[in-house]
């Protein structure tokens, strides 16, 4: 299986608001409210860790979950947000994904 790198796209506003994320889209105004899992992977998501290694030292380590039910659900949340281009995903590592987030 081939490694996926994730960045968060410039194209989104995105909040922290009583620990949890808050992203909407500028593509299509989707509005996404992140769980605590969901907010590590958003992240840690800079475009030059694969999604495997966020999910095994993230993921895994602060939520004591299984390595292969965590990357499933890590794959299906990358998969939703790319879909809505609210995350940037490759298989090589994203030179510019020096996007960042403003925490409120």
């Amino acid at each position: 299986m081939a490694e996926k790198y994730i960045a968060r796209s410039k194209a989104i506003a995105a909040r922290m608001l009583g620990g949890e994320i808050m992203v909407m889209s500028a593509m299509d105004s989707t509005f996404f409210t992140l769980n605590e899992v969901a907010s590590a992977i958003w992240q840690a998501a800079d475009g030059r860790t694969p999604l495997s290694e966020i999910v095994a030292s993230k993921v895994c380590q602060e939520f004591d979950v299984d390595r292969e039910r965590a990357q499933r659900g890590a794959d299906r949340f990358v998969d939703e947000l790319s879909q809505h281009g609210i995350l940037l995903v490759s298989d090589q590592p994203l030179v510019d994904s020096s996007q960042s987030m403003e925490s409120r």
